[in-house]
Formats: structure tokens, sequence, C-alpha cells
């Protein structure tokens, strides 16, 4: 009997001791401040559309969504930071195009967008505005054209970086043009806008989030959209293949992944909340009136975008033989 009591106590204690390990793993999620990693300078349009998200985000989880700007690497001091993060759902990536096109440029191995990540999911996509500085004194894309062959190697296109899709936008818009013109890579668009605007550098692709001010003000010159129908948001531009270069089309989409083997559970709570933040109206007007539409997905439907343009911009990036080394 005194054996088969202690079995007994024995058994008690280690039941009592899984009920309260079970109980301590099956936390609610979220249950403290998530962090979401933008791989931009502060001031661009990523960086604003993730504030705006996480300010809604916050208040359809219940906890604090703080933003941290990891700007450099060509996006990969964000991403690499978010790839080796605990997958749990507190830290995340707003990533862009630009997740799918930097592991492309590097001959060295980077990550693995769909290997190393959990979609979770898309948010928005839009077209650029290829926007001038005023003392290039150019006013449509065939001048714009036309002054380029007359002045090869003379005129310069910022971007966010290398890798970034304003990069490859200006990229394919050289090759489809057939003119010489020089690559100013930045970390981020906020610091590329700046020197755009004082002239430093003389056009960009980029989002007209965060620069209708500056192109009603007549301080930035928009001459063209790279979207195959014009924007809603300035349907008075035409768009680049409207203006001399039929089929040219470049767009940009935001959306947001974790680490690789988040549980589904956390994905599916996080989707839920993404699409719950972004039928904002605030939100939709906001970014609908700079040219920007919220477009949001599951999980599975983000994975097939990366795997679409993973397979795109192979091929542009081959094309324009575009590499870093």
């Amino acid at each position: 009997m005194k054996t088969a009591h202690l079995i007994w106590l024995v058994l008690t204690a280690l039941c009592g001791t899984t009920f309260v390990s079970a109980v301590t793993y099956a936390q609610p999620f979220p249950d403290r401040s998530l962090r979401l990693l933008v791989a931009y300078a502060p001031g661009g349009a990523t960086d604003i559309v993730a504030r705006m998200l996480a300010q809604e985000l916050s208040a359809s989880l219940g906890q604090s969504v703080i933003v941290e700007n990891r700007a450099g690497g060509g996006t990969l001091l964000a991403t690499e930071s978010v790839r080796r993060a605990t997958p749990d759902g507190y830290t995340l990536l707003f990533a862009t195009n630009a997740f799918v096109i930097t592991p492309l440029l590097h001959d060295s191995s980077t990550y693995d967008p769909l290997r190393d990540f959990s979609p979770v999911a898309l948010t928005t996509v839009q077209s650029l505005g290829l926007l001038l500085s005023p003392q290039l004194n150019v006013h449509s894309v065939q001048e714009l054209i036309d002054y380029a062959k007359n002045h090869p190697g003379k005129i310069n296109f910022a971007s966010s970086g290398n890798g970034s899709a304003q990069h490859l936008a200006g990229e394919a818009f050289r090759l489809a043009a057939g003119i010489d013109i020089v690559h100013v890579p930045y970390k981020g668009t906020g610091p590329a806008l700046i020197d755009l605007l004082s002239g430093r550098v003389d056009m960009m692709f980029t989002s007209l989030v965060g620069n209708m001010e500056h192109i009603r003000a007549k301080r930035l010159n928009l001459i063209a959209m790279s979207g195959l129908q014009r924007s809603a948001a300035v349907p008075d531009i035409p768009t680049i293949a409207q203006s001399g270069l039929p089929g040219f089309e470049a767009y940009t989409w935001q959306g947001v992944v974790a680490p690789a083997r988040t549980p589904t559970v956390v994905i599916d709570t996080l989707n839920r909340a993404i699409l719950n933040a972004a039928s904002s109206t605030k939100i939709i007007e906001v970014l609908m009136a700079q040219g920007m539409e919220v477009r949001t997905s599951s999980p599975e439907g983000m994975r097939t975008i990366l795997q679409q343009d993973s397979s795109l911009y192979q091929k542009l990036l081959q094309q324009t033989q575009t590499s870093i080394q």
C-alpha cells in the first residue's frame, strides 16, 4: 500500500506539472507589444504606410505595434533581423518588392523569401510616379528620352536603395528607352527625395504617397505613371506606356511577413487583424487620394505573389544585367 500510495503521489505531481505547463504555454496571442520592422529610413512611403497600419493594428490586436526603422544593406539589415527573430509573431517585417529582389541581386547566399519567412498578408499595391527635378526643365517622357540620348550619362536617377522596386523601375525604363542614365542608391525614399527636391539628383520612380503636396506646389514635376492604367489620384497624368513606350509597366506592393515556422494560429490571427486594420475608411481614403490601392490577401495569396515576382524580377535582372558583388 505504501508503494501504491507513493506512485499515486508521483503521478499526481506529474499531472499537476503538465497542466500548469500547458496553461502557461497556451497564453493568448498577443500578450505584449509587437515590432514591425521597416527596411528604410523614416519619411518614405513605406514608412508612412507602416505607421498608419501599425496604429490600426494596435487597435485590432489590443497591443501596441511599434514601427522600427532599420535602413541599410539594401534592406538586408531589417530583413535579416526578422529572419533570425524568434518565430512567435512578435517580430514582423513590413516588406516591399525589394524583399524578393534583394536575394536575386547578391552573388552570395542571403535569404530565401519563401523558405526563410512565413507570409502573413498583402496590404497595398500601386504604380509609381516618374518624378523629375524642376531644374531639369523636362516636361514629358519623350522630352526626357530625347534629352538623355543627347546627354548620355548626364541624367541620374535616385532610388531607396539597390534592389528596390524604384531601382528596377529605373533600370527597366533605361532598357526600354535605350538611354544611358546613372543610378544613385539611398538608404530609403526619404533621403532620396530630399536630394531630388534640392536638384542634386534628376529623377526618381516613387510612390505618390507623401509627395502630392510637392507635386501641387511644383517642387516636383510628375510627368508619367508606371502602371498600364492611369491613376485615379492623378487622372490627367499619362502612363509611360501611353507616352511612347508601349507595354511598359512597373508597380510596387507592401505586405507583412514573419519568420519561418511561426505557428499557423499566430499567422491566422495576424492576417485577420491586418484585414480588419486595412478596412479602415481613413486608411483607404488617404491612400487612394495618393495613388495607392489597399489590397489585402490570405497568407497563401501573398505566397503566390512572392513566387510570381521572384520569376518576374529574375528575368528583368538578366535583361538589365544588374548585380551587386
